[in-house]
């Protein structure tokens, strides 16, 4: 009996650590050709990523199942194995996460930095974002080559570039903002228009014609007004 309850527990243990072992595998293999959706974006001559929904559940859900084999007292023989694949999964979610963020940022702001009166207005602030536009070019170009989701993010310097990159982006969202404020203190009917619709007057201060389409929130009864 006591040999019996010895080769239970050793064939108990045998099924619980293949468990284990089966469980990381068709966790790779359920990676195997996930990659980026990579899209050509306007008439930027660059593109934007697109995540799918079976990119999310497979991080949230192997996130959860690396985390259960971290308390499994079955784990030993793949500890590595599994602080490795907690380890990559967690980065790859954080650089999607601030990937996107910035991604985010980039759209909004890219179509205003493309307007040499706006990078005229803010030479500092025109910079700045150009320098992340070029990391954001040359990453895509990178990503379209290269499209497979953990490989490409499995990567912690691309972590720390779209961190960097989000705090830039942030910080010319911040002191565009405190320049229109500027210009509303300077012309109060500006606070009837809201931020993008000052920016597109803004950005074409060679076309007197763009305040056209704005001068009914400015001006009460005021539809158009003639140029000579």
């Amino acid at each position: 009996t006591a040999t019996l309850e010895v080769v239970q527990k050793v064939c108990d243990k045998a099924a619980k650590e293949f468990a284990i072992e089966k469980a990381l595998n068709d966790m790779a293999a359920a990676w195997e050709g996930i990659q980026f959706e990579v899209l050509p974006y306007r008439a930027t001559g660059t593109a934007v990523i697109k995540v799918s929904d079976e990119i999310n559940s497979l991080l949230d859900d192997h996130i959860v199942l690396s985390q259960q084999f971290t308390f499994s007292p079955y784990k030993e023989p793949f500890e590595e194995r599994i602080t490795d694949w907690d380890r990559k999964l967690r980065l790859v979610q954080e650089v999607i996460s601030e990937w996107l963020g910035c991604q985010r940022n980039w759209m909004y702001l890219q179509p205003i930095f493309d307007s040499d009166d706006i990078n005229r207005q803010l030479p500092a602030e025109g910079k700045r974002f150009s320098s992340v536009d070029r990391l954001w070019r040359k990453t895509l170009e990178r990503v379209q080559k290269a499209p497979d989701v953990l490989a490409f993010c499995d990567d912690a310097a691309l972590l720390e570039q779209w961190s960097k990159s989000n705090n830039e982006l942030e910080r010319v969202q911040k002191n565009l903002a405190d320049y229109l404020e500027t210009k509303r203190a300077a012309f109060a009917r500006f606070y009837f228009l809201s931020n993008d619709e000052l920016i597109s007057i803004l950005s074409q201060t060679k076309d007197p014609n763009a305040v056209q389409p704005h001068l009914r929130k400015c001006f009460e009864a005021v539809h158009a007004i003639t140029m000579k």
